[in-house]
């Protein structure tokens, strides 16, 4: 008797197989009337049942135990009421300010974001298998340090005495953030899939807050700035608003870099090639070989600890698709 099917499975089978017995209507069965090659594969068909329905209980099994794992991961990763709590709040309190509050809200993005920003560095510093932090030289993560630190010199300039920022400086600044905030940090909102909301997930929050918030309070400025000047007379400057202009005044649709800095797109462009330049430098540098699992020998480990923007956007899909096009590589070599 095969070990998986035992004397009762096998019993209670063969009562069905009886009541189903199609042979002769009006006779019951008897073990003379089943062949033995009936019995060997009605046999063999029990256990083959029963075998089925054991596997079924253990993929059942093994489902449930990875639900669990993950279940534990969201747990640590803070998912739960009160963190999920927090960020609802949190969503609705920048929404009330936005609306009721317009002319806190730079201050609003300063507190939060010099909390937040950090803290997730933190998480990114420890984050597994690679080592995230090097994804703060990404241009959003620039514009919103160069963003905050603008707003700290401007505080800088009410508490220290013979602290000044001159009129052009702000007006440059102001043009470069306008560009910037209200063009690619609000069509990454847009257009890139990781930036969601997710209340409880901090990591998530901070990239949604860090390209949402800068396009709001630039809102602020450029439509509320009577209430900041008000509220805020010494510290904000926004006198030059209603001289701006988007585009270049000569008519041309292409700005040349370093040049035509009278307009909003002409600023952004030179803020733009600011981080552009020194982060191509870096890629090609070193950059680029950060997260390789090979050396140039394609056989030797190269035991990686950093990943960085680039290769974590390019992992999703697109490496693999320009390898193959462009160079008919296969998924692997282009994974390496």
């Amino acid at each position: 008797m095969n070990p998986i099917c035992d004397e009762d499975t096998l019993r209670e089978s063969r009562l069905r197989f009886r009541e189903y017995f199609l042979e002769n209507e009006h006779e019951e069965p008897t073990p003379s009337k089943i062949s033995e090659s009936t019995k060997d594969k009605f046999q063999r068909a029990v256990i083959g049942a029963v075998s089925f329905q054991r596997g079924e209980a253990n993929t059942i099994r093994r489902v449930l135990e990875e639900i669990d794992t993950i279940a534990l991961k969201r747990t640590k990763e803070g998912f739960n009421e009160v963190n999920f709590t927090i960020g609802v709040l949190n969503c609705l309190f920048i929404s009330y300010v936005f609306g009721a509050y317009p002319q806190h809200l730079w201050l609003l993005y300063f507190v939060e974001g010099a909390y937040m920003i950090p803290r997730k560095f933190y998480n990114m510093w420890n984050a597994k298998p690679l080592n995230q932090a090097l994804y703060y030289l990404d241009f959003c993560w620039c514009m919103n340090f160069t963003s905050m630190l603008y707003l700290a010199l401007l505080i800088a300039t009410e508490l220290v005495d013979g602290l000044h920022i001159d009129d052009s400086t702000r007006e440059t600044f102001m043009k470069s953030e306008i560009g910037v905030n209200c063009g690619t940090l609000m069509g990454a909102n847009i257009v890139l899939p990781f930036v969601a909301c997710l209340f409880h997930d901090l990591n998530t929050m901070t990239g949604f807050f860090i390209h949402i918030m800068p396009p709001l309070v630039t809102y602020t400025f450029m439509w509320h700035s009577a209430e900041i000047k008000e509220t805020w007379p010494s510290l904000f400057d926004l006198s030059h608003l209603s001289d701006m202009h988007y585009f270049p005044t000569n008519g041309s649709i292409f700005v040349v870099p370093g040049t035509e800095l009278d307009s909003i797109v002409g600023n952004a462009i030179v803020l733009y090639l600011a981080w552009w330049m020194p982060y191509v430098i870096f890629m090609l540098l070193g950059g680029l070989d950060l997260p390789k699992k090979f050396q140039a020998d394609g056989v030797t480990p190269a035991n990686p600890k950093f990943d960085t923007v680039f290769h974590s956007t390019m992992r999703g899909g697109p490496c693999i698709t320009i390898g193959k096009i462009f160079r008919g590589r296969s998924k692997k070599d282009s994974l390496q």
